[in-house]
């Protein structure tokens, strides 16, 4: 389906947006809710997401489709046999290289109008205000708790969303924790969560990815986000979504100055 320039008005068309994005992005500017105004708002968003996994290879192909103006993505890890379970970035002919040098060359594939930016980088106390400064929302798919109270300490420095995932064996969950709009990542975790299992059924990874890249989509367009201050988890094993609500902690000790 060709998006018809006529149905448009001169200045959105003289805008950002060239006709071909227009005719690439028909069928979502065409949704009730969303329309030219959101997809402008999109192609304006820069989105950071923390590690090149199963989740991340999922979420930012589709950020990618939807048209996400700028990406980066940091990983420090390199691809090995076990990645090819449920990282769909990566083939056999990539292993032993960085997961971030391969994910950036597949995700400049999927769309010329995002810019991409992948570093191969650990996340530090000395360079994650740093990377994230200047982006709209974060997102972590890291499993990983030291890394994450980082992610948290950088949303709370800049005041933006950061979105939450976490998956192993048949299961799921993500969230969504703005500090100064909801709770932050520590009010729902002020200690370490309990391990998922280390196992993992690779379709977990693009279910959670898929429903965390619409949550950002959301939130970049303006529609709100539906999952701040829940916890919705997914168990693959008997196909049921359940929640939790997550309170701002007015004690806790990372957000409650804001």
């Amino acid at each position: 389906m060709e998006w018809p320039l006529t149905r448009t008005c001169a200045g959105l068309i003289s805008g950002n947006l060239s006709p071909a994005e227009l005719s690439r992005y028909a069928r979502q500017i065409d949704l009730e809710h969303w329309g030219l105004v959101a997809q402008e708002k999109l192609k304006a968003s820069r989105v950071f997401i923390a590690g090149a996994g199963g989740v991340a290879s999922s979420l930012a192909v589709y950020l990618m489709t939807a048209g996400v103006g700028r990406i980066r993505l940091v990983d420090k890890t390199r691809i090995t046999l076990h990645s090819l379970n449920c990282q769909i970035f990566y083939r056999e002919k990539d292993l032993g290289k960085a997961k971030a040098t391969i994910a950036e060359k597949r995700l400049a594939e999927v769309n010329p109008f995002v810019e991409v930016e992948a570093l191969e980088k650990k996340l530090s106390d000395q360079n994650v205000l740093k990377l994230t400064d200047g982006f709209d929302l974060l997102v972590d798919t890291l499993n990983d708790y030291p890394a994450q109270k980082l992610l948290n300490r950088a949303a709370v420095a800049h005041r933006v969303p950061l979105v939450h995932s976490a998956v192993g064996g048949l299961r799921g969950q993500i969230s969504t924790f703005w500090p100064g709009k909801g709770p932050c990542l520590a009010c729902a975790f002020p200690e370490a969560p309990r391990d998922l299992p280390a196992g993992l059924l690779a379709p977990l990874t693009g279910i959670i990815g898929s429903l965390m890249s619409l949550e950002i989509l959301r939130i970049l367009s303006d529609m709100g986000p539906a999952l701040l201050g829940r916890l919705l988890a997914f168990d693959g094993n008997a196909f049921l979504v359940s929640e939790k609500l997550i309170p701002i902690d007015p004690c806790c000790p990372a957000c409650h100055r804001l």
